[in-house]
């Protein structure tokens, strides 16, 4: 946890008055909770026992239940589902090194065969990233690290039918690269509120998520084991630090203090076509390396949420919502051997892709304060990702400026430019930089603007 987390490296622990309010809303929170999961459980059973999806028979042209139904969304962006469906996806590249396709043809058909007759998929891919800092007071003004991943899905249940039980597994390793700090904690040397590349670390090889996965007549599903909630949670179609955006608050969310890998699930209902509720509930003190249950004391970390599909563009056969709007309410409880108090909040998305481009909105709020678990009370952030740049379709360049207020009231406010540009070298290799530009960074008051030029590259297999 604390490696996801490395803004919290010397923070001091606020022990102040409330104890009263945060049992009060601690109880509202678990009754809640408890609700929907009855609410949920019920309607899913009734969908599920009647073989009928509710609403879908009202829609215009829909003649027979399900026809042209789009799939129950599990799988958020940067999740191993999506990834892998993205991977192996037809690209326009640059060049290909002669003779490597006829080296590379017979492990895709290896691949694709285990597809089509065992439901069996997985890829390899390498991933790395050089950071270098203008400007910093700690002895260190780079970083680099790799990431190196194994992930696959295999569904041994109900393939091809609306109801399919799939297993999840992923394994990773991540050091770093000839340098002395990886990028997740190079942040510490200038001085920012959170990390600028949180997941580039340092984490000896682990089984990061190892989980069962269920749907039931496309309108009902859950999510159960070690899972990653980052991937999960507060949908944002440019979630995977691998491929897009790589600061904490686009890779995850600064006013959500989103558990790492560990002990967890959730369920999912979708009473309507455009809309979706999920509920989950974490380990707050999940630690990739442990066992869940090792860690876990009753501490959790829960979350209800509410998806829409705005429905202004049509939606893509077998693809996400073009428009999406996302509401999370969160709370988590207080971490005592951790030292962190219990906190709750709320955030809300909306993005619209309208052809090449891709505009989105954030907000967050917790209510939490310099012991709290998260590094920001208030949260906003903006940002337009397009498409197609040089004619290459899978070319990409994304502009996002976030605002932070810290938690911590004794911080001023903080803002970070974060872009990149990726474009496919080869079928195999993508290639890009990345540049931030930090304004006002917290914890370096003599500094009004830190510069952070990047590169990354990724191999996937």
């Amino acid at each position: 946890m604390s490696a996801l987390y490395p803004w919290r490296i010397n923070k001091q622990v606020n022990q102040e008055a409330g104890v009263l309010r945060n049992y009060f809303l601690r109880g509202i929170f678990r009754f809640s909770w408890l609700g929907a999961i009855l609410i949920v459980g019920l309607l899913a059973v009734t969908q599920v026992q009647a073989g009928s999806i509710t609403l879908e028979n009202t829609e215009p042209g829909n003649t027979e239940a399900g026809e042209h139904e789009p799939d129950l969304r599990i799988n958020s962006p940067g999740s191993i589902a999506k990834r892998l469906e993205e991977d192996a996806k037809i690209k326009e590249y640059l060049f290909q090194f002669p003779g490597l396709d006829r080296v590379m043809n017979p492990w895709y058909a290896f691949k694709k065969d285990l597809d089509e007759k065992y439901g069996f998929k997985f890829g390899i891919s390498f991933t790395t990233l050089y950071q270098k800092t203008n400007d910093n007071f700690g002895p260190e003004d780079d970083a680099a690290s790799f990431d190196l991943d194994l992930s696959g899905t295999w569904t041994f249940l109900g393939r091809g039918t609306d109801s399919p039980t799939m297993l999840g597994f992923g394994f990773f390793w991540r050091d770093t690269l000839g340098t002395d700090l990886p990028p997740q904690v190079l942040f510490t040397q200038f001085g920012s509120l959170y990390s600028n590349a949180a997941p580039f670390g340092e984490e000896d090889p682990v089984i990061g998520e190892l989980y069962i996965q269920k749907k039931f007549k496309n309108v009902f599903g859950f999510r159960v084991g070690k899972v990653f909630p980052i991937t999960a949670y507060d949908f944002f179609p440019f979630k995977n630090f691998r491929t897009d955006f790589v600061d904490f608050n686009h890779v995850t969310n600064a006013t959500i203090p989103l558990p790492g890998n560990g002990l967890g699930g959730f369920i999912q209902y979708r009473p309507h076509s455009r809309i979706m509720l999920r509920l989950g509930a974490h380990d707050a003190n999940a630690d990739v390396q442990e066992s869940g249950f090792d860690t876990y004391d009753g501490e959790l970390f829960s979350i209800f949420e509410v998806g829409y599909d705005t429905g202004l563009l049509p939606r893509i056969l077998g693809g996400p919502p073009q428009g999406h709007v996302h509401v999370s309410l969160w709370h988590q409880d207080e971490r005592d051997d951790a030292g962190i108090d219990d906190g709750w909040g709320i955030a809300a998305s909306g993005v619209q892709r309208f052809g090449r481009f891709t505009p989105f909105v954030r907000f967050g709020y917790a209510d939490v304060d310099a012991g709290g678990p998260t590094p920001a009370e208030y949260m906003a952030n903006v940002g337009l990702v397009i498409n197609n740049i040089f004619g290459q379709d899978k070319d990409r360049i994304g502009l996002a400026y976030t605002w932070s207020d810290p938690a911590d009231s004794s911080l001023d406010n903080q803002g970070v430019i974060d872009t990149y540009y990726r474009v496919q070298l080869t079928p195999e290799i993508q290639i890009g930089p990345t540049f931030e530009v930090i304004f006002d960074p917290v914890r370096h008051p003599d500094e009004d603007t830190v510069f952070l030029w990047g590169f990354r590259t990724r191999i996937a297999l």
